[in-house]
């Protein structure tokens, strides 16, 4: 005959068996699911990575063109036309007259002209010049090639200022460099104030214009070569916002990830 103390002790084991089986199911499910989340992580920084690469690749190859035509200018135009320079002084000295020497000095002072936009485009595209420069130094030199008596361009730094790295420095000029680029172009802007702010754990960089200003919305679906080279460099940085409002102006921010 089954005592009530041998049901109670075989109830007690099929408890514990069914609750240790229970234990092991969970144990097992849950072993799985961090599987597949670690799986999934690892598919993720694969992708990630993978994307940076493909970043880095095009912003090295579009820095490699900007200096080949850099060099192209200083080298080879900029030679051509100073030796076009010479021959129409040549010519002046050779001739009394006035129309001709009239126009021989417009065309030199045309020239001349020329001569400097081109050493200007040469110095913008050159990123060698700007890992030279500290970045403050090099966005003032970007801001006196706009400045003139229709165009007022500041700049202003806060916090204690600190290097924040040649590739990042030279990711932040290019963008700013295309933003001042459309501000000047596209929403023919009259003031350009450029704000630095440093602090401990990054950069904030803030480029504000007057001009015609855009619905964001419709920026969206743009696929404009400045925006797509200004938001590929961002990713590299951090994060880039854009705030603008039909004749408002517009604003950008960019904010760059250091070590302090």
């Amino acid at each position: 005959m089954i005592t009530s103390t041998k049901v109670a002790i075989v109830l007690t084991f099929g408890s514990l068996t069914l609750l240790v089986f229970v234990l092991f199911i969970i144990l097992i499910l849950f072993e799985y699911r961090k599987r597949q989340v670690r799986h999934i992580t690892e598919k993720l920084e694969l992708k990630h990575r993978y994307q940076n690469e493909v970043l880095q690749t095009q912003i090295e190859v579009q820095e490699q063109s900007f200096k080949y035509i850099s060099e192209e200018i200083h080298d080879n135009i900029a030679q051509m036309l100073s030796l076009v320079k010479i021959k129409i002084y040549k010519t002046a000295g050779k001739t009394t007259d006035e129309n001709v020497l009239s126009g021989l000095n417009t065309s030199t002072e045309l020239l001349s002209k020329t001569m400097d936009d081109l050493r200007s485009l040469s110095h913008i595209l050159n990123g060698g010049l700007v890992s030279k420069l500290t970045l403050e130094e090099s966005l003032e030199k970007e801001l006196d090639y706009v400045r003139d008596d229709d165009m007022h361009a500041e700049l202003t730094v806060k916090g204690q200022t600190y290097d924040i790295g040649g590739e990042k420095k030279l990711l932040a000029f290019r963008i700013v460099q295309e933003s001042i680029n459309n501000a000047i172009k596209h929403a023919k802007a009259q003031n350009i104030n450029i704000s630095l702010v440093y602090k401990t754990d990054g950069l904030i960089i803030s480029i504000a214009d007057d001009g015609k200003g855009f619905d964001t919305e419709l920026m969206k679906g743009s696929n404009g070569l400045g925006l797509h080279n200004m938001q590929l460099r961002a990713k590299m940085l951090g994060s880039m916002g854009i705030t603008s409002e039909q004749d408002k102006g517009t604003t950008i921010t960019i904010n760059i990830q250091t070590n302090g």
